[in-house]
């Protein structure tokens, strides 16, 4: 029988990209894609998988793609 591999939040990335968009912390992140402090480092923690909108109020803020912040991890 085959298993589906989880898909994760690639945070490295997102961070990464935070940085090159000069935004400064988590919460001015969240702020900036109008998502909530605590949804946002539950995602950061891998505590739940983020929304499909709230990955597009991301993508947005970072100006990135989605498949750019996520990843197949095998278990």
């Amino acid at each position: 029988m085959d298993t589906l591999m989880p898909i994760v939040l690639i945070w490295s990335e997102i961070e990464r990209l935070m940085e090159l968009r000069s935004i400064p912390s988590r919460d001015a992140l969240a702020a900036s894609a109008h998502i909530s402090k605590s949804t946002l480092y539950k995602m950061s923690k891998g505590l739940f998988q983020p929304s499909m909108t709230n990955l597009g109020k991301i993508c947005r803020v970072l100006r990135c793609q989605p498949g750019d912040l996520l990843r197949f991890e095998d278990d």
